[in-house]
């Protein structure tokens, strides 16, 4: 990948952690319950996604 793509990428999988946040916290709300295995297996994404973006970004700075 060039250095533009993976800054790009990074950006997307930034997007993507914070949709996945969103969508955990908000769905929980809609639902009015609080589904714990629901909102944890979405922190535990979002930390996957977060820190592969933050990899790809820290290889940029590498280089």
């Amino acid at each position: 990948m060039t250095k533009k793509q993976r800054e790009s990428t990074a950006k997307y999988l930034y997007d993507i952690s914070k949709g996945i946040a969103l969508l955990t916290v908000v769905g929980n709300f809609v639902k009015e319950k609080l589904d714990i295995p629901v909102i944890v297996s979405g922190i535990i994404a979002t930390l996957i996604v977060f820190f592969w973006a933050y990899s790809l970004e820290r290889n940029i700075q590498n280089e």
